[in-house]
């Protein structure tokens, strides 16, 4: 049959952008440039307010009551995170975010890269919160920077990639696995 080559050929087209989207192939290795990523967050999510690294150390330094919201899943959390951050997962319902959240406090939220956390930060918006900023570029700049991070067994310098291919976003020597 003609049509066969043809949806050999597609297979083979699928399974290589499949291999590169996911870092199967073999670049899995090499670092993507975050300050594109944050460039990305920042179009997609325009009517959010996005803070940098030096912002957050500085809203950490100088205030007591900010709320550092990690929007994570438990796995991610649990290798490391942001001191004194909280872990509120993207699938949590609006009643249990609310709950957690202290509606009078500063309110900082992050994820790996801030996408997830500009999701976030549209929820808390949108259920009336005005002191939220969202961490473009989130642990993964953190890591980056070499900033503090901690999990339940104390200080570490890992953290977890999501996945292989946004892993590329974290220097290598910060990759959990």
């Amino acid at each position: 049959m003609a049509r066969t080559p043809i949806i050999i050929a597609a297979l083979a087209i699928a399974a290589a952008a499949s291999a590169y989207v996911f870092g199967f192939g073999s670049h899995a290795n090499e670092m993507l440039d975050l300050n594109e990523m944050i460039e990305t967050v920042h179009r997609k999510f325009p009517d959010i307010k996005h803070v940098d690294t030096g912002a957050v150390e500085q809203l950490l330094k100088s205030n007591d009551a900010v709320q550092v919201i990690d929007v994570r899943e438990p796995e991610e959390f649990k290798v490391s995170h942001l001191p004194g951050a909280i872990n509120v997962p993207p699938g949590s319902s609006d009643d249990d975010i609310l709950a957690k959240i202290k509606p009078d406090h500063p309110t900082v939220v992050y994820c790996s890269v801030g996408w997830r956390s500009s999701e976030m930060a549209e929820r808390l918006q949108a259920a009336g919160r005005t002191n939220v900023v969202n961490y473009a570029g989130s642990i993964f700049a953190w890591a980056n920077a070499d900033q503090p991070l901690e999990s339940s067994g104390g200080a570490t310098k890992a953290v977890h990639p999501y996945d292989k291919y946004w892993g590329r976003y974290l220097k290598p020597e910060h990759r959990a696995f």
